[in-house]
């Protein structure tokens, strides 16, 4: 056979050699192998409220139904007649008032698709069919948590009255008219984008200095927990300005294009403005001008939440907008915008609620359901104080030198009801400047309430897999495992009236 090939690979080879042994082996051109670690996710899953199966436990139904059903007695003690009739008459009929109740069920699901390539090439080194799973389990979760709170299934009232004033500190030049429209966002809007429809336009002049700017206030829209600004130079030239958990903003320019949104925490990043549509798959973001339609709710695709279970009139087939029903006789609290506050030895707002619910009811709340801002700023009230109390360990030294700082003020006593404590609980999907008092128990005579709140599921948390088709020239149409982790659920609120919200709280 010809030699020719070879001999040049022999020659090669002897240089590689040669190479190799003429110029050693160094940091940069040596042999190494490969450090390679443990796979790691930063995926936070922080879920308390699908995680408290005390105040909210799982239950399958008894039986299938696309709603779930229950009749209750509502409360007409105020409006009863006077038990006095004297000798020899009958006594008054006592006024009854039933009320039919209905929560219906939606699926809460997400997919995932991991290919058979994928799965190769990660052999031993991972499974990515269970990291996918995992995944994609961990983000309904987090849905699931958002939907317990935030689930909003009847449209926000509109905006009432928003008042323009001027002043100083901004960049509006002098004489110039400012246009101002706000959009309320409910629970679900803050998570996953979308409002309800925006105000009315209202303008007001700025003086004949320089350095103008314009302050919009108003009352918080119940069901509502932020804020959507248009501004602009004319009614029909108006950008998204910023979004505020507060009924006040302050505006130092007027913007000629939609500007981006504001450092919120675990805000939804889809652009708001009219064309929004976040039940889109995917998801529409809007064209940053103010919306006509409203998107603060699904009647088919959410259910109602804490918040919207609780604010809703009872209707004719579920929770309604306030106003259009049944008052559920549960507490509204509007914050003012202002923050929260030292009274005495305890704090404002909280004190409120306590004096609202007890002389609702008669009874406490068991918790208060608050984000990271409320829950760290009533620690650091009450703890400035000299109502907060100081222990010091014995005179041994080691405990002296090794004391732990700051502190976290987990329960606040209820004056109002005789002192029962109520805990503080942090949740990452109760937005800012909103607190909700969750009362879990009502011991009433013939209440028939075990348990106040309940995730009621035509079935739980489960894996379905589906068939893969034959997808020629798509990627990812090739062989792969197409799976979905859903639940059908619903949120029973047996007792709106325990419950108090407020909203625009700074």
């Amino acid at each position: 056979m010809p030699s020719t090939n070879l001999d040049l690979l022999t020659q090669e080879t002897m240089e590689i050699v040669k190479k190799a042994q003429t110029a050693g082996l160094y940091y940069s051109t040596g042999v190494q192998g490969v450090d390679l670690g443990p796979y790691t996710s930063l995926v936070p899953v922080n879920v308390p409220a699908r995680n408290n199966t005390s105040a909210f436990p799982r239950v399958i139904a008894g039986e299938g139904s696309q709603v779930a059903l229950w009749r209750t007695w509502l409360n007409a003690n105020s409006s009863q007649p006077a038990p006095a009739v004297g000798p020899d008459y009958a006594g008054a009929l006592a006024l009854l008032k039933e009320q039919d109740v209905y929560a219906k069920y939606v699926p809460l699901a997400y997919a995932g698709r991991v290919t058979l390539d994928a799965i190769a090439i990660a052999r031993n080194y991972t499974d990515a069919l269970a990291q996918a799973e995992l995944q994609t389990l961990n983000q309904l979760f987090i849905g699931q948590d958002i939907a317990i709170i935030n689930g909003q299934a009847w449209p926000l009232p509109p905006m009432g009255t928003i008042t323009l004033s001027t002043g100083s500190g901004g960049s509006i030049p002098a004489s110039t008219t400012a246009y101002v429209a706000v959009a309320p966002r409910s629970g679900v809007n803050y998570y996953w984008g979308g409002s309800g429809p925006a105000s009315g336009a209202v303008s007001v002049a700025t003086g004949t200095g320089a350095n103008n700017s314009v302050t919009a206030t108003w009352a918080a829209v119940k069901g509502a927990v932020a804020y959507d600004v248009y501004v602009g130079s004319s009614a029909t030239s108006m950008y998204y300005y910023t979004t505020t958990t507060l009924g006040t903003v302050t505006i130092t320019s007027i913007p000629t294009a939609a500007q981006p949104l504001p450092n919120l925490p675990l805000i939804s990043q889809l652009a708001p403005g009219e064309g929004v549509n976040p039940l889109a798959q995917p998801p529409v973001p809007g064209n940053g001008m103010p919306p006509t339609t409203d998107t603060s709710y699904s009647g088919s695709n959410y259910y109602n939440g804490v918040i919207a279970s609780t604010l809703g009139d009872y209707g004719a087939l579920g929770a309604v907008t306030p106003g259009q029903g049944t008052p559920s006789g549960a507490v509204f609290i509007d914050g003012g915008g202002q923050p929260l506050q030292l009274q005495g030895s305890g704090i404002n707002v909280l004190d409120t609620i306590n004096e609202a619910i007890w002389n609702n009811v008669q009874l406490s709340p068991t918790a208060y359901m608050v984000n990271s801002y409320q829950a760290q700023e009533i620690s650091e009230l009450i703890l400035s104080t000299s109502a907060a109390l100081t222990f010091l360990p014995p005179t041994d030294a080691d405990a002296r030198t090794n004391l732990a700082g700051g502190g976290y003020i987990g329960r606040y006593i209820n004056r109002a009801a005789g002192g029962v404590p109520v805990m503080i609980e942090v949740h990452p999907h109760v937005p800012p400047g909103t607190i909700i008092a969750r009362t879990d128990r009502v011991p009433f005579p013939g209440s028939n309430i075990g348990t106040v709140f309940e995730v009621r599921c035509q079935y739980d948390t489960m894996r379905f897999d589906y068939a893969a088709n034959y997808q020629p020239g798509t990627l990812g149409g090739g062989p792969r495992y197409d799976f979905e982790i859903r639940s059908m659920e619903t949120l029973v609120n047996r007792a709106p009236v325990a419950q108090a919200v407020v909203a625009n709280v700074a």
